[in-house]
């Protein structure tokens, strides 16, 4: 018994978006990424953005190699604010850095879903509304090799140490030591990382 031509017809096509489905999601990989290097200072071309980036301010952006960027990302940077990753980075999805001093992320650094980095905070003097207020600021230090947990808070003037571990949901308000495993609100120092015995 024959097949009716529409069911041959839509077999055809199914098998044809199968096969061009994965060709279409690097297609838009390049678009989004094409328009995220459009609008920083400097990325180098292995970068990938996994969907669309929310670019705002100056632009004043720096990427190293082999950087990947989760889909939702924001980046702003104001005034003389700058972000400066390394190479090897993952930036997860929905994370927001924030730059009025500077941020700066070491290479092969982890930044979980749905973090919040920002260098800078309302002013908080009584008489003006907050809203109104000139921004302080200071520099954010993420060393290399940082695993900082989804959802996660960095507040202003925070220096995270080479190879240190956030927990997840931390609000980070002090520096953190190398090496070491910290979590909580805010983050305290649970224990440091050992090297695995022989």
């Amino acid at each position: 018994m024959k097949q009716p031509l529409v069911t041959i017809t839509l077999r055809i096509v199914s098998r044809l978006f199968r096969l061009l489905h994965p060709m279409n999601r690097a297609f838009r990989r390049l678009v989004y990424t094409a328009r995220f290097m459009a609008h920083v200072k400097k990325a180098d071309p292995s970068t990938q953005c996994d969907g669309p980036i929310r670019i705002l301010g100056t632009g004043q952006i720096t990427l190293g190699k082999r950087c990947r960027l989760g889909r939702e990302c924001e980046f702003t940077t104001e005034e003389q604010g700058e972000i400066i990753l390394g190479s090897n980075i993952r930036i997860n999805r929905g994370v927001t850095l924030t730059s009025y001093a500077q941020i700066r992320i070491g290479t092969f650094s982890i930044v979980g879903e749905f973090t919040s980095i920002r260098d800078a905070n309302h002013g908080m003097e009584m008489g003006t509304p907050m809203r109104l207020q000139a921004h302080t600021c200071a520099p954010i230090t993420i060393g290399r090799d940082v695993w900082i947990g989804r959802g996660s808070c960095i507040l202003p003037g925070v220096t995270i140490g080479d190879g240190a571990i956030i927990g997840a949901n931390s609000v980070v308000t002090k520096d953190i030591p190398s090496h070491t495993l910290a979590a909580g609100a805010p983050a305290r120092m649970i224990r440091k990382r050992e090297k695995p015995s022989s």
